[in-house]
């Protein structure tokens, strides 16, 4: 998934990310080797401890009161390489 932070940034619908979940799922079949967490329970995982962590931090730029499409989208790319 090339320049994932610029595509994230784009989504401002539905559309855009039904878009982006079926090309972060094609990027699992086609480079399962890159991601870190390969199950259903780490990719979970990971989501829900990247979420915790990052909402946490003093620099995160997300709403956490009402997230976005694009936020949807961080939290799912998150769970593929957040350890």
């Amino acid at each position: 998934m090339e320049n994932i932070h610029k595509q994230i940034e784009k989504i401002k619908s539905k559309n855009d990310f039904l878009t982006f979940l079926n090309q972060l799922s094609k990027d699992f079949r086609e480079n399962s080797d890159e991601w870190e967490n390969k199950t259903a329970g780490e990719y979970i995982d990971a989501m829900a401890s990247w979420t915790e962590d990052y909402s946490a931090c003093s620099n995160n730029d997300i709403d956490w009161d009402s997230p976005d499409y694009k936020t949807l989208a961080k939290i799912l790319y998150m769970g593929k390489i957040y350890e």
